[in-house]
């Protein structure tokens, strides 16, 4: 008899429940290693893939869909219910205090997969249904029912994505266009900080209204020992632009930080603190 190399004796192993336990549960951690290490090469790739778009899927279909589902169907059904499973582990960290980001993504997945794992193994293993099948039953229709399975949990899959899609969307709270930035007179961000005594420094405070509506803005520049403060107020239009231009008499002498804080004020609602831009110069 010929000898069995390692890849048999892999197949073998992944061919067994404890083996695919351990498979999905390996295979989760290392891939969220591999994307830590090599963020965006290849092989964050080949290991992310799978990680999205099969390992959770696979681990709910061997909790609820193992018992006379074809391989073909266990596969199908993985990457359909992979899809469900993220989008619903999304809409949980955006709903929570955690928050949705690449870190709790990942941490989201590898804890699902394994608390599925551990479900399956010790609440509803998979190999128990298999036994309750009648070990002389005479085998059922292998295309029709099995496809019409994958099909029924592959179209109710389809509704909740679309469902949950379409909430998202009509929900989303999308960001502010809103800007705010600082020029020299002659339009550049290049501004030289290095300035001679009693000259004068002309500075651009460029606004945008990127918010959904017409808005108050208010603008002060203020430094307490060259000049005190200056204010603009302006009600703005949703796209609109505004240019401000503030002189400063540079009467003394040392390092000084120049700073221009913006309000935002919706009708009817408070102001409230948008943002701060700031300039350190050196008077010599």
């Amino acid at each position: 008899m010929p000898s069995r190399g390692i890849a048999d004796s892999i197949i073998d192993f992944l061919e067994t429940q404890n083996g695919q336990r351990i498979a999905l549960s390996a295979f989760s951690v290392i891939a969220v290693l591999v994307l830590l290490a090599f963020p965006g090469g290849a092989l964050a790739y080949a290991f992310g893939i799978p990680l999205i778009f099969f390992v959770p899927g696979f681990a709910v279909v061997r909790m609820f869909f193992w018992k006379g589902t074809s391989p073909e169907a266990k596969f199908v059904l993985s990457l359909g219910l992979s899809v469900l499973v993220v989008i619903f582990l999304g809409l949980l960290l955006v709903l929570t205090p955690i928050g949705l980001a690449a870190d709790t993504t990942r941490a989201s997945l590898v804890l699902f997969t394994i608390a599925a794992v551990a479900l399956e193994t010790y609440w509803i293993p998979a190999e128990k249904a298999a036994e309750k099948e009648p070990a002389q039953a005479p085998p059922k229709p292998p295309v029709r029912i099995k496809v019409d399975k994958v099909v029924a949990a592959m179209i109710g899959a389809a509704l909740v994505v679309s469902a949950i899609s379409l909430g998202l969307i009509i929900t989303a709270d999308y960001p502010s266009r809103t800007y705010f930035a600082l020029t020299d007179d002659n339009g550049s961000a290049d501004i030289n900080t290095s300035r001679t005594i009693n000259s004068t420094l002309v500075l651009i405070v460029h606004m945008k209204n990127g918010e959904d509506g017409e808005r108050e803005f208010r603008m002060v520049a203020h430094n307490e020992t060259l000049f005190g403060s200056q204010w603009f107020n302006q009600t703005m239009a949703k796209g609109e632009v505004k240019n401000v231009s503030v002189s400063i008499d540079l009467i003394y002498y040392g390092v000084f930080r120049l700073d221009f804080d913006l309000y935002i004020q919706d009708q009817g609602k408070p102001e409230y603190f948008y943002g701060n831009l700031h300039l350190w110069i050196d008077i010599t």
